[in-house]
């Protein structure tokens, strides 16, 4: 589902990583980690488009991502950035907005499924008729995670997920993100994180610091 071959980033004249080759199939669980700056969120990035690297290749469902076919590959992901914050008042407001960009045109929003998805990681129902600053942050992260999930994209980038979340929440998590690897088709999860909480339950974790310059 995705393939990264010898990619490197670069800003300005400081080479951030080079020769970065990572490849993730559906059902698989994948995690970046290493030490801050090193360029795991530049890699997520970089995957999405939203970064040029100046070598290598990104091929997301047998496509190359080029900036002709950037908007195409973006169809293909759902994507969760760390500190993600939406001009909404609501989280009812919050849940419904991701369904009205470009890249979730087809993707319906279903009540029934983001309720599924509350109750599996811990959530109460009542949080949907909140304001956002009502809401703690790993409450918050937990309902960003099952907006990522409702987009039913086969390539999920998630960046720190379980940050601001305690142990019982982090287990939900993890157990939630497995799930979405493995049900249906199964889909490819790349994501980044400091947890060994989360890392111990991915099929890999890959130290970034080994590509950092």
């Amino acid at each position: 589902m995705l393939r990264i071959e010898n990619l490197g980033v670069r800003f300005g004249q400081k080479e951030l990583f080079s020769d970065m080759n990572l490849h993730v199939g559906r059902g698989e669980v994948v995690c970046l980690t290493g030490p801050s700056g090193c360029g795991k969120t530049t890699l997520l990035k970089a995957v999405m488009g939203f970064v040029s690297p100046f070598q290598g290749t990104v091929v997301v469902d047998g496509i190359q991502l080029t900036p002709q076919m950037v908007h195409i590959i973006r169809h293909r992901i759902a994507w969760m950035p760390q500190g993600l914050s939406l001009p909404c008042e609501w989280v009812r407001e919050m849940v419904r907005l991701p369904f009205d960009l470009r890249v979730n045109r087809g993707t319906s929003f279903s009540e029934e499924k983001l309720q599924e998805y509350f109750c599996t990681l811990g959530l109460d129902t009542s949080l949907l008729d909140k304001r956002l600053h009502e809401v703690s942050g790993g409450q918050r992260q937990r309902i960003l995670l099952a907006i990522t999930a409702m987009q039913e994209k086969p390539l999920v980038v998630i960046d720190e997920p379980t940050s601001a979340l305690d142990q019982a929440s982090t287990q939900k998590a993890l157990q939630f993100v497995q799930r979405l690897a493995t049900e249906g088709r199964g889909r490819a999860i790349l994501s980044v994180s400091h947890d060994p909480r989360f890392m111990e339950g991915c099929d890999k974790v890959i130290d970034f610091t080994n590509h950092k310059s």
